[in-house]
């Protein structure tokens, strides 16, 4: 790795003068596009790296489809349901004024049984509540109360979820006891569910395949074992308080607009823009050096991407120390062997449901093919490394909601599809490249079952695996959502704060405080932090 002390060979140097770095970010997702957004409007000169042609990282609109050029995809994140929460950095940085608009999803999720039962549940709770009381009035009771703990709990830990993890201020530590008291009667409820696993959770609270099953598709995408204690949070019930939207066009309209506000502040985003290392010297990070061999220098440094890949590949972590290095070695990313599969697709029509009584709206948001019985044995099967026959199947249609996302005049859809527990390692020496379009032809026959005709529909698709999503261990949540890794833990306790041991370097997004997810959170109290301010104070 280049120091300071010895200048880099076969690089351009870029030095200061009037036109001096103040920050670099290194990555373009939304949280270092958040982060980049708040410096610029405090003055600072930034400069933004992303080493893809388009900035967003898992939040991005793009065609990916080579059959059909004018669809749309949502290639990563899609939900937006934290940015719902006040003060909302769509708010703070006033995103509409570069173009973001959004969409409200109803209902917030549906299952769909294998016997043709369809359980949507409304953003209106009663509503909800009266969908449940049909297969169970118990089971009705026992969601309203669920629900109303966890959004409850939710409320009253905002105000340490929105500031510092470690340098909590008096005045937040004064709101959290004051909504404490307030909903004390349900944190005891909540504490509960929060330290439990997804398993013991639904097992305990509710009778019926079908309310199990809705809630369990969503808590099975945190990528940990739905076993595992600490895990027991499920986010539909929150959505109840604050709301299911997407922005207009795609999640790529939200990271647009972050970098066309920081432009606008006299900011800098740079695309295609690969770093190659950070330089070190004396004790403190000083510049990059790309891939093209461009050197940039700035008082301070800000990673935007995955703690291993920005401590251990763009920085030799022989200048850590011993104990950092250790916390990294132990940090646990993808240990459990579960992933991501996700297939984007081209349709000529609507998909049907022939069976199962309910319209579009019982579809559009997130629908559950598969019985939680199935999602936990695929998920033991993909820590063993194996695919199930018979896979537990997530899909969305988002353009039933936004047909921005379709050429003009098209009559076909966009299919969003996620199965349920995927490996990031094959048992006998298979090869995600090779069964990639296997795994997509055997979730499309599951989708077949429940709406007979739709493989006849499909135009192409673009499939990811495993291998595909850039981050350490393929991990889109860069470090594992473990209750030993969240708070002032997160993503290590050295770590914790944003702050690295390296002077001048810090570290944002899904892998810091407070936890991933399409919210801005992590990037903005990083900018408020490097620049001295207090934490954010939550208004929710």
């Amino acid at each position: 790795m280049a120091t300071l002390d010895r200048k880099p060979t076969n690089v351009t140097w870029s030095s200061g003068g009037s036109g001096s770095i103040d920050t670099i970010v290194i990555g373009g997702g939304h949280n270092g596009l958040t982060c980049a957004a708040y410096l610029a409007r405090a003055g600072k000169r930034v400069v933004v790296l992303e080493a893809l042609p388009t900035v967003g990282g898992y939040c991005t609109s793009e065609a990916t489809v080579a059959e059909a050029p004018g669809f749309l995809m949502n290639t990563g994140g899609i939900d937006h349901i934290f940015t719902n929460i006040a003060p909302s950095v769509v708010d703070d940085l006033r995103l509409a004024r570069y173009g973001l608009r959004y969409v409200d999803i109803d209902p917030l999720a549906s299952y769909l049984g294998p016997d043709g039962a369809c359980l949507p549940l409304w953003r209106d709770l009663d509503r909800a509540c009266t969908e449940i009381a049909r297969f169970s009035p118990k089971d009705a009771r026992r969601y309203r109360e669920f629900s109303t703990a966890l959004a409850d709990a939710i409320h009253v830990l905002t105000p340490y979820m929105l500031g510092h993890p470690t340098r909590v201020r008096p005045s937040d530590v004064a709101r959290v006891l004051g909504r404490a008291a307030k909903h004390r009667r349900s944190l005891g409820t909540a504490l509960r569910i929060l330290m439990s696993s997804t398993t013991a959770v639904l097992d305990e609270w509710f009778e019926r395949e079908e309310v199990r099953s809705a809630l369990g598709a969503y808590t099975s995408f945190t990528l940990t074992p739905i076993d595992a204690p600490g895990v027991g949070l499920t986010l539909v019930p929150i959505m109840h308080r604050w709301g299911l939207r997407r922005p207009v066009g795609g999640s790529g309209a939200f990271t647009s607009a972050l970098a066309d506000c920081i432009r606008s502040h006299g900011g800098e985003v740079r695309t295609g823009a690969p770093v190659r290392e950070i330089v070190v010297g004396h004790g403190r990070a000083q510049a990059v050096v790309l891939e093209s061999g461009e050197t940039l220098h700035a008082e301070h440094i800000v990673g935007a991407l995955d703690p291993a890949t920005l401590l251990t590949k763009l920085l030799d972590p022989a200048l850590l120390p011993s104990k950092v290095q250790g916390e990294l070695r132990g940090m646990q990313v993808g240990e459990h062997n579960l992933s991501c599969f996700k297939a984007d697709i081209a349709l000529r029509g609507r998909p049907r449901f022939p069976n199962h009584g309910g319209g579009d709206e019982a579809v559009v948001a997130q629908a559950m093919l598969a019985t939680f019985s199935d999602v936990k044995l695929a998920t033991h099967q993909a820590m063993a490394g194996e695919l199930p026959d018979n896979p537990p199947v997530t899909l969305w249609t988002p353009t039933v909601f936004d047909r921005g996302l379709l050429p003009p005049g098209s009559t076909g859809d966009s299919l969003y599809l996620y199965p349920i527990a995927t490996p990031r390692k094959l048992s006998g020496g298979r090869d995600w490249k090779v069964e990639k379009q296997r795994y997509l032809d055997r979730c499309l026959d599951v989708v077949e079952q429940y709406a007979p005709g739709t493989k006849d529909l499909v135009i192409g698709a673009n499939i990811r695996g495993p291998e595909d999503f850039g981050s350490h261990n393929g991990h889109i949540y860069h470090v594992d959502m473990l209750p030993w890794q969240f708070g002032p833990w997160r993503p290590t306790p050295s770590l914790s704060g944003y702050r690295t041991p390296i002077e001048g370097l810090w570290h944002t997004a899904a892998g810091a405080h407070p936890v991933g997810g399409l919210a801005g959170w992590s990037g903005r109290t990083t900018a408020r932090t490097l620049l001295g301010k207090p934490a954010m104070i939550t208004t929710a």
